[in-house]
């Protein structure tokens, strides 16, 4: 890195840390993150309310239709069919923990007919960690989807600030193109990258002072590739962003010009939700391998245990070829546009000036 590139970047962290809107975002996600890890309850974690059991032989199928009677009383409904979970010789057997307000009700309805407690007994290790680690990996979503959008809307306005002050202009007199983008892009993404690693420290310490979850090198692994695909992530979109904030000449025009990008993001939310609710189904798989997808699903994924370790690396490997590819192309376009002032500048129009740079 030369020196230009470091002073740009010097100049973009400090201008950022001393806007109280940093801060203030900091602690609000700092005052989250506790709820998310000693309360997910309150978010909603406690599985479904509809569920099909299965049964074996009269005892077993007499205790099922019985929670079919009270499942209603406790906003729950519950049929006999072909189920994950099976009631059979006083055990409830499943693969994987049970949902505990059916096993509530299951309990309750084998008590009423006089016989002892049923059971529990699963084929799978069960993670006690469980819910914590599903309110982690929404919360994982939630941040990353906020971080890539806040912080590639930074790099556009920072753009276009400078542009529309003539600021650039004198920049550029002094700097190559490439270097202020450098800069720009570099100095933002340490920020956010410093300010995730805040709140991921600042998790783990939580998580391990209330007990909300096991802190091993495994989750610490699974958090640290989660801020990984932040900076992937980032460098993607960043440079996105900055040829959309070198189109416009004034900052009233910038919403315009971001939003195809903030509507890939948006989308991405809704899918990484999706892809949370089942981490192991055909769209989690597929979207590992859409670039400007994967940095919001794969953490979650990551996280709950279910993306394989070579999905992991070719997805990462995709995502870096993509963004090498990206990088260099968007900055042929900022240089192109950048000084142009006046009305705004057509995409089409802008690759063909980045062609002869």
């Amino acid at each position: 890195m030369n020196e230009t590139v470091k002073l740009v970047t010097r100049r973009e962290i400090t201008e950022r840390l001393h806007e109280r809107s940093f801060l203030i975002s900091t602690g609000i996600t700092l005052g989250i993150v506790v709820v998310v890890l000693v309360l997910p309850s309150l978010l909603g974690f406690g599985g479904p309310d509809e569920y099909t059991v299965s049964a074996s032989g009269p005892k077993g199928r007499a205790i099922v239709e019985r929670a079919a009677g009270i499942a209603p009383e406790l906003d729950a409904t519950v049929k006999l069919g072909d189920g994950d979970v099976t009631v059979a010789d006083g055990v409830i057997r499943s693969t994987t923990a049970p949902d505990e307000k059916l096993v509530s009700i299951l309990q309750v309805a084998a008590q009423s007919a006089g016989p002892p407690p049923l059971r529990v007994r699963t084929t799978e290790p069960v993670d006690p960690d469980s819910d914590a680690k599903a309110g982690l990996a929404f919360f994982t979503i939630l941040i990353l989807y906020g971080q890539l959008l806040t912080y590639g809307f930074w790099v556009a306005t920072g753009v276009v600030e400078e542009k529309s002050s003539r600021v650039v202009e004198i920049l550029l007199s002094t700097i190559r193109p490439k270097d202020l983008l450098a800069g720009k892009v570099l100095g933002l993404g340490l920020l956010g990258l410093g300010q995730l690693l805040i709140i991921s420290l600042f998790g783990l310490v939580v998580a391990a002072a209330t007990g909300a979850l096991h802190v091993d090198p495994e989750l610490i692994g699974a958090v640290a590739l989660a801020l990984g695909w932040f900076v992937l992530g980032y460098a993607f979109y960043a440079s996105a962003y900055a040829v959309a904030g070198a189109l416009v000449p004034r900052q009233e025009e910038i919403q315009s010009s971001t939003t195809p990008l903030t509507m890939v993001i948006l989308l991405s939310l809704f899918i990484g939700f999706a892809v949370n609710d089942d981490p192991d189904g055909t769209l989690a798989h597929v979207t590992a391998f859409i670039p400007p997808v994967a940095p919001v699903t794969m953490p979650s994924r990551i996280i709950l245990g279910a993306a394989p370790a070579w999905e992991i690396a070719a997805s990462a490997g995709l995502m870096i070829v993509t963004t090498l590819a990206l990088i260099p192309f968007a900055g042929r376009i900022y240089a192109g546009v950048v000084l142009r002032t006046g009305s705004a500048v057509k995409l089409r129009e802008a690759i063909r000036l980045a062609r002869v740079h």
